[in-house]
Order: C-alpha cells, then structure tokens, then sequence
C-alpha cells in the first residue's frame, strides 16, 4: 500500500512531469490489496492474495485532453505516460464544455485504515476460522464461509492545487453452517469492520449453527401476508432496492438491476402485490418545487425503463418534505461516521457532506447534485431493540435470516416490485417466541410499501447491501418489523 506522503510523492512528480507539456493535469493514484481465505466442510480451501497499483495522468492542452496509466513507478515509467497522455491530447478533438480544474478542498478528516486493520493478514484469519471451526464441529454442523479483506488507497491530484487522500483497510466474517444431511441451514456474518478485534467468530459461528441445528424438519405453512422481521442481512438486501430513487448514486449492491444481479427481471405473481399500504402526502418542506423526474437509467440500468409501475414514473413529482414511509424510517448519508470510517470525497473531488435522505418517512433530499450519494457511509436509523427483543413484542409472523436471488418483477400497480426467496433459516414466531422453523417461501414486495410497513426498528449493525460479499462498503443497518409482506408461494430453498 501507500501512505499519504508516498501517493503525494508520485502524484507531484507527475504533475511536475507534466508541467512542460501541456495548459494543466491531474492525477490519480491508487494501490490496493485484495485478500481473503475461504473454507468449506470445515476445512480451509484457500487463502488469496491481490496486490495492485496504478497511476493515471490526464493532460490538457486549450480543450484537449489525453490520458495514460503507469504500473511502473519509476521516473522512466512515469515519464513514459506522461508523454503517451500528451500524444493523446495532441490527436484528440476539442472536448465540449471541458469543466474547470478545481483547486485545494477541505475535507471531513477520516482515518479508515487502523493499524489493526492494515496489519491484519492469513495467520489471524487462520486463528479466527479455527475458532469457527472449532464451534462448528463441536455443535455437528459443516461451515463454509469467507474472511475479505480490503485495503485500499487512493490519491487525487491536479496543477491547481487539489489534493486529497483517503485509505480504507476492512475486514469481515461471513459464515453458513449447515447439517451434513443437508436438511438444515443457517447464516450469520458482518462486513466492512474496520476494527478486526470488533468481529467475535465463535457468537457468530454459535448463531449460523444454531439456525441450522433448528432449522430442520421445517414444516410448510400457506403462504401469504405476514408480518416478518427481517435480520440485518435480510434487510440490507431489502434497503438496496430503494436508495436508487433518492438520486444520489444508484444501488449499492452494484449490478444492472435492482436485485444487484444482472440477470433480467423474472415473472412472478403480482397478484395484489401493490397492497398493503403506504406513506400518505404530507407538506412541503423549505424547497417546495417539484423535482423533475431523473432519468430512467438510475433506477438499475433501465430495467424499469420511465414508463408505468417503473421507480421515475413514482418519483416524478415527489419533493422535498412529501411523506413517503413509515415513521419509522429514517435514512441519511452520515459521512463522517466513526463505525463505518468511510471516505469523506466526493467522485467529484469536491468535500462530501451529510445527507438526510428521508426524515421519519419524510422525503429530504431528492435528485442529483446532493452532498453525499446513497452509497458514502449510509445509516438507517434504528434504536436499542436487539432481534430477541422484537421477537418479544411480536405476536404472530416469520423471523428471516437473509435473502436470495432477488429480481425486478415489472409491475404497472407498484413500483419497485421485487422478487426473491428466504434462505439459511425461516422460523415461525408465536406469542413473542420462536415456535418452530418452517419451509422457505418466494416473496414479492415493494421497498416502498414495506418500509411504509413498518411498526419496529432495532439496532443498527455494519453490514453489505450487495448480492456478493467483500466489496468492503458497508452500511449500518438494523432489522425491522414489517406487516403484511407478501409470501407468493412454498420454496425448495434450505
């Protein structure tokens, strides 16, 4: 990796490389390590290890622009892309409207890589997977699971002036225990930890064994309405279904579609799926003018395109201050949050700046231009409610562990129709305990409606949006109680 000092070392020798060769440059800097170990039938598979770096110069002579990259850091390798962006911008077109460079920010000071965090490598992964493994045999279960670690930093620069640095080091822990048999399932995990000491293995590997051990001999129920809480996980999926109509940087989850897949959207029944209430209008807030509808394309690619049921069509004029969601939910950019430690830059270069994105159900900031976007350092407000608390003051419903293979299903009666199934633990709640587990279902609902659903939010945890792990962005999420989710039909998934 490199510290501040090294990155504004090859960023200023680039820039002074440039100097006499073109009207301006800028620079971008990056090195990163990418490493994980995987283990399967509680055995260690693999241990991986990614070391990357790069340098990326951009020059501008009157409005042309040329760019070239360097893995050779030397003074030969840098003055070789230097003279390569300069023979590009001598071939190129005049650029339109080439925006001004900007010159020095100040930035929200975040440290995002502790030293715990930077030095942690495969010896204590290792002594962390032998403690799961451990707890897994010790309570008959096989554990399979995945320890990322990220560490990354990056540099932008330019010759008027602007600087800045940023440098992120995570790790996370995510586990499935199952039955030998296959008969039982169960997950746990957390992402995005910047502190390693934080991650407790054996709780989490207790949990994961747990849900399998009890989530044999499943019994089948109807399906339809239930109310459900939804773990972290579950709800992390959930959540990145929604953040893309706020306008502030599509889906966390990344992928073309909102399920954070890629595949194309999947029929399913959408049978009254639009039921089950929403948020009423309120009043406007200080900015009363209605937003214009975004452009289709920041609703997952287009999926949706902008006609009828689609994400645009339900925002188009929404603003500022109308009431969208339950009480219950609030969501904000918190850049600057001391959990997460993630980057206080913009993609712009320009400082990013918190964000309430919906205030207890109240819209807060809508289309582009905001301070932050729904993927810098995203909270969904809770309280101190642990899962066993909420499970306590529930009289009916289904505790959900996590999802799996969600999908847009087009839908003219509800925007953001999503589909996808329960996995790795579906358990009945009765009289405020946990009654049995039960066969897992194919679920259709709307974020929009569910968050309009909700009746308890409990503490938020770090945690991963996306459909795959790793990515190391996560977010602080809660579980939540939900009523009247849509449960469409029985699924064979364990």
């Amino acid at each position: 990796m490199i510290t501040r000092e090294e990155a504004k070392g090859i960023a200023d020798k680039l820039l002074d490389m440039a100097a006499g060769k073109s009207d301006a440059a800028e620079v971008f800097v990056t090195a990163s390590e990418r490493s994980g170990t995987r283990w399967a039938n509680s055995s260690i598979t693999t241990n991986l290890i990614q070391y990357d770096r790069n340098a990326t110069v951009t020059v501008r002579k009157g409005q042309k622009t040329g760019s070239a990259s360097a893995r050779d850091w030397s003074d030969a390798g840098l003055r070789k892309a230097v003279d390569e962006a300069a023979a590009e911008a001598d071939k190129a077109e005049d650029a339109r409207n080439l925006p001004e460079l900007i010159g020095p920010q100040q930035y929200i000071e975040m440290d995002g890589a502790l030293p715990a965090g930077i030095s942690y490598g495969p010896a204590e992964r290792a002594r962390m997977v032998r403690d799961s493994i451990d707890v897994a045999q010790k309570l008959g279960v096989l554990g399979a699971g995945f320890m990322p670690k990220n560490d990354i930093a990056t540099c932008n620069a330019n010759s008027k002036g602007l600087f800045n640095y940023y440098r992120t080091a995570d790790v996370g822990f995510i586990l499935t225990c199952r039955m030998a048999d296959g008969t039982g399932s169960g997950w746990s995990g957390t992402m995005g930890i910047k502190d390693p000491a934080t991650i407790d293995a054996k709780k989490l590997t207790e949990v994961a064994a747990n849900k399998a051990l009890k989530s044999r001999k499943a019994k089948a129920i109807e399906p339809g309405r239930y109310t459900v809480i939804l773990e972290p996980r579950a709800n992390a999926r959930f959540l990145s279904l929604v953040t893309g109509i706020f306008g502030g940087g599509g889906f966390p989850g990344g992928g073309g579609f909102p399920g954070g897949g890629g595949a194309p959207p999947v029929a399913a029944d959408t049978g009254a799926a639009g039921r089950g209430g929403r948020g009423g209008r309120g009043g406007a807030g200080a900015d009363s003018t209605a937003a214009a509808a975004p452009p289709p394309d920041m609703f997952g690619g287009g999926m949706f395109g902008g006609g009828p049921g689609s994400a645009a069509e339900y925002m188009r004029g929404k603003k500022v201050g109308d009431k969208l969601f339950s009480d219950l939910f609030s969501l904000k950019s918190d850049v600057g949050n001391m959990v997460l430690r993630q980057s206080t830059i913009n993609s712009d270069n320009k400082p990013a700046k918190p964000v309430t994105w919906v205030d207890k159900g109240v819209l807060g900031a809508f289309g582009p231009n905001q301070g932050a976007s729904t993927n810098q350092s995203l909270v969904q407000e809770g309280s101190n409610l642990s899962i066993e608390d909420m499970i306590r003051q529930t009289r009916r419903g289904l505790l959900v562990t996590s999802f799996w293979y969600i999908r847009g299903v087009p839908a003219t009666d509800a925007p953001l129709l999503n589909t996808g199934m329960t996995r790795d633990g579906l358990f009945l709640i009765e009289n405020g305990e946990i009654a049995g587990p039960v066969q897992n279902f194919r679920w259709n609902m709307s974020p929009i409606v569910g968050y309009s659903n909700l009746t308890l939010v409990g503490k938020p945890v770090p945690m991963e949006m996306g459909e795959a792990f790793g990515s190391g962005n996560a977010a602080l999420i809660p579980p939540v109680r939900i009523e009247e989710f849509y449960m469409t039909s029985v699924s064979p998934a364990v």
